[in-house]
């Protein structure tokens, strides 16, 4: 193997050749910011020989079982998330749009038919996950449609080049994509997720787990694998 040595806080040399580093993403269509991490560390999955593993997860239980809330629950964090979304969509050139009834789309209609959706295809189609996880975000911060919508779900994972769209939808009313959504729940929690995004990997050179909050967090993971963070948007 060929070894290359850094220097970095934990002073350690890092196993670089043929090495693929999984990363546990967990997320919710409904967090932006989730959208904004998942686009950067998909286009760093080459350079960085990243194996990166969606976890569509609900938010709702991870806020409820952690205590936290929600960010635009408080009114100084609401004042700047419209324009510090919006500025950071555009760093990361993604078709941002602010929804047109907060509220509605967070707190009533929420996710969940979405995130079932997702798990059924975490199972039966885990390649064409990056690209139904894409369309989802898409509707949502991009076209502002119900994402609940089974008709626009079902839009989602055609556009994703699903090839059974029906037996998706099937699937995802049934118990295993059910059951599906909750271990990855369970397992967002058992780590410690308090929000989303949450991502997760195994330091090389310690063994340990590491785990990354927020979007801003792409450059703090490359540091720890000791990879080279080149910016929002890598060189091919």
């Amino acid at each position: 193997a060929v070894v290359s040595t850094q220097s970095g806080h934990y002073g350690r040399d890092l196993r670089m050749a043929a090495v693929r580093h999984q990363v546990k993403f967990y997320y919710d269509i409904l967090s932006p910011y989730s959208w904004l991490a998942f686009e950067v560390l998909c286009r760093y999955q080459k350079p960085w020989s990243l194996d990166l593993q969606l976890r569509p997860t609900n938010l709702g239980k991870v806020m409820a079982e952690s205590g936290n809330k929600p960010p635009g629950m408080n009114p100084f964090k609401a004042s700047l998330m419209s324009r510090d979304l919006q500025r950071a969509a555009d760093m990361v050139n993604l078709p941002y749009k602010p929804l047109s009834n907060f509220a509605e789309s967070l707190f009533i209609r929420g996710s969940v038919p979405t995130l079932k959706a997702l798990a059924a295809c975490q199972t039966t189609h885990p390649d064409l996950m990056e690209e139904f996880t894409r369309q989802c975000w898409l509707g949502l911060y991009s076209r502002d449609v119900d994402i609940t919508d089974e008709g626009n779900i079902r839009d989602f994972a055609a556009a994703a080049g699903i090839p059974d769209v029906d037996r998706l939808v099937e699937l995802s009313r049934g118990p295993e994509a059910r059951q599906q959504l909750i271990d990855n729940t369970t397992e967002a929690i058992a780590s410690k997720c308090f929000g989303a995004p949450w991502y997760t990997v195994t330091n090389p050179s310690t063994g340990r787990t590491e785990k990354f909050f927020g979007q801003d967090r792409v450059e703090m993971l490359g540091f720890i694998l000791g990879k080279k963070y080149e910016g929002v948007s890598p060189p091919s």
